[in-house]
């Protein structure tokens, strides 16, 4: 991954081999606090809690963005304690967007962005 500039700094082998540049269009689903998305919706785990410890997640999965392919997924992560009060996003990616990879359960993905994808330009708020 030489030569990219990542949105946020990673650590060495991130991503993880794993992963796939994204290259064609994928329509994926993210969990914000508002309903008029800010860039603070799209900070890694590890931006938002830089003290804190992941146990079972990598450093590298700590510093991307949980995504889930599929937007039932996403409604169901809804019921959840910490995530009550979220709304969904549908993010589209496309060439540039950077790297993904799947990872958790179901339709959970990991997305390393590049540093100059729009992120907002490309995501729009749904109703649940």
């Amino acid at each position: 991954m030489q030569g990219k500039r990542f949105r946020e700094q990673l650590p060495e082998n991130c991503p993880p081999r794993e992963a796939w540049q994204v290259n064609e269009e994928l329509e994926m689903f993210r969990l914000v606090r508002r309903q008029i998305p800010v860039e603070a919706d799209f900070r890694s785990q590890r931006a938002e809690r830089p003290k804190a410890s992941f146990p079972g997640v990598s450093e590298c999965r700590a510093r991307g963005l949980s995504l889930f392919a599929d937007r039932e997924d996403a409604v169901m992560r809804l019921s959840l304690p910490k995530l009550r009060g979220r709304k969904i996003c549908r993010v589209r990616l496309d060439s540039g967007a950077g790297y993904i990879e799947q990872t958790g359960e179901g339709s959970h993905h990991t997305w390393w962005p590049l540093a100059d994808y729009d992120i907002l330009a490309q995501c729009q708020t749904e109703s649940t």
